[in-house]
């Protein structure tokens, strides 16, 4: 009977995981439109409704901007998030002074930090985020601070750290304009990583979003091999290619609500 009850419970535990995907749309202009003006407009126009859907993250991801353009761009994209009366949560990506001024400026929720930090920066770049938070603070929960990891190395440093999320990537294969694909780690490394963020500690459990690759498709299969969520750019684009994200949004679909065994 207990050996029954257990299972019930993890597979009880396992589809609430299912039907509370996290979503974190992440930006790309330049797929937008051919001109600087078009591009702008769309991307706001895309920010709204991806705020009025309830998306959980959305992280401006526009490092060929000057920071007065990004800075810009980013009041107009967190002005139309809260527009909508949403609590989609707006991050801006960037290094970690930079990002974190023009977050603050622009009225946005935290900082995604890139790759390429080892621990020890990493550590310090989230102290001097939240450290340079302090005096805006407009919620005891201080900024969402994001961090890209591709090992799980990466995500034991990015939770030691104190990062609120993990973006683990790439976890299929990607393909980059103008590039050879980047090949994909797959899911089995993608549960290596989500186990290595609920490993005991002293920290909370990191919440880990799978980003590369994701589609409508395998999301599903990011978020059984342990992910809170998914991270996209072109997944949340709108281009009418039948990857409609919205059906993300739904609660219940059947084929990620797992059935119980029979007794």
């Amino acid at each position: 009977m207990l050996g029954r009850i257990q299972e019930i419970c993890s597979i009880t535990l396992h589809a609430l995981r299912l039907t509370t995907m996290l979503l974190c749309a992440i930006t790309s202009r330049i797929l937008l439109a051919d001109t600087e003006a078009k591009r702008a407009e769309r991307l706001v126009a895309l920010a709204a409704r991806w705020a009025d859907a309830g998306l959980d993250f959305l992280q401006i991801r526009e490092k060929d901007l000057a920071e007065s353009e990004l800075l810009q761009l980013s009041a107009r994209i967190v002005q139309a998030v809260r527009d909508a009366a949403s609590p989609t949560r707006v991050l801006i990506n960037g290094s970690p002074a930079s990002a974190c001024a023009i977050a603050l400026q622009s009225g946005a929720d935290g900082v995604h930090l890139p790759g390429g930090l080892n621990p020890e920066q990493l550590a310090g770049a989230v102290g001097q985020i939240r450290q340079g938070w302090k005096p805006h603070l407009r919620s005891k929960d201080g900024p969402t601070i994001s961090a890209s990891c591709h090992t799980v190395a990466d995500v034991r440093a990015a939770r030691a750290a104190g990062a609120t999320l993990a973006l683990f990537a790439p976890v299929f294969e990607k393909v980059l304009p103008g590039s050879l694909a980047l090949t994909g780690q797959g899911l089995a490394s993608l549960a290596a990583a989500c186990a290595a963020a609920r490993e005991p500690g002293p920290r909370p459990e990191l919440p880990v979003l799978a980003l590369g690759g994701v589609t409508l498709q395998n999301a599903a299969e990011c978020v059984a091999a342990g992910a809170s969520g998914v991270a996209a750019i072109r997944l949340f684009l709108d281009r009418g290619d039948g990857q409609d994200w919205r059906r993300l949004l739904l609660p219940q679909r059947p084929r990620q609500v797992p059935v119980l065994p029979e007794p």
